[in-house]
């Protein structure tokens, strides 16, 4: 019986709160719910592991290089007596003009590893005056890395560098026994095949485990960020549902 004071109630409405028999919210939907923010939270872990590993394992990919010690002062100043240098493993074909290499003296009667700056390839017409100018190819050399002042007053020196070999001079051309001082045999020169090595920037040496190191900050990073956006997601359609 209907007395009307209150809002007519049609039996088609459904109630707030379904009783037994409506259809319930599927089960599978809210624990579905959940998987994005723990695929978010394992993103994070692996990212931080990988990350970890990559700084606490030894890196292999330094295996090239190695320190060596200046043993004299043939090299000042660009690299003086005592210093510590970084040198790359080459092959001797990689050993252009102008770059600093270490090699094997047993060309020059010398079973000791040298290092000096190459001047002359094969082929190249390779002239020393009096007063200590170099020039390659009717070029004169720019060597600003020479000591200044240094008087390298010697004997003329005029050689065409054979092929599949090197001509090397010291930067204190005063102090270095290089190719000058072993014109008798291969004009000086020696076998490309008897470099070892090519002395490099220490920053440029490259670490295998530093990029997977980024790599893993950068994973970790995403995924944390995810799971913070999934977290809140969860929190406001939680808060819907009480409040609805």
């Amino acid at each position: 019986m209907r007395d009307g004071r209150g809002p007519q109630v049609y039996g088609s409405e459904q109630p707030t709160a379904a009783p037994y028999g409506w259809p319930q919210p599927p089960v599978a939907r809210r624990a579905a719910s959940r998987v994005p923010l723990a695929v978010a939270l394992g993103v994070a872990v692996v990212g931080a592991v990988l990350a970890v590993v990559s700084i606490l394992l030894p890196t292999g990919g330094t295996g090239d290089y190695r320190t060596i010690r200046v043993p004299s002062g043939s090299m000042e100043p660009t690299y003086p007596e005592g210093s510590d240098v970084t040198v790359m493993r080459i092959d001797g074909s990689e050993a252009a003009r102008g770059r600093v290499v270490v090699f094997s003296a047993r060309d020059w009667g010398v079973d000791q590893v040298f290092m000096q700056r190459v001047i002359g390839v094969g082929g190249d017409h390779v002239v020393i005056s009096e007063t200590g100018r170099v020039s390659v190819d009717n070029k004169t050399l720019r060597e600003p890395y020479l000591s200044a002042g240094d008087p390298a007053y010697g004997p003329p020196v005029e050689v065409i560098v054979p092929p599949g070999r090197l001509f090397l001079l010291g930067d204190h051309r005063v102090a270095a026994v290089d190719s000058r001082a072993h014109l008798s045999e291969h004009s000086g020169t020696i076998a490309r095949s008897a470099v070892v090595g090519m002395v490099v920037d220490h920053a440029s040496v490259p670490s295998s485990g530093r990029p997977w190191m980024w790599v893993g900050a950068a994973t970790a990073a995403v995924g944390l960020v995810a799971a913070a956006v999934a977290a809140t997601v969860r929190r406001t359609a939680r808060g819907s549902r009480i409040s609805a």
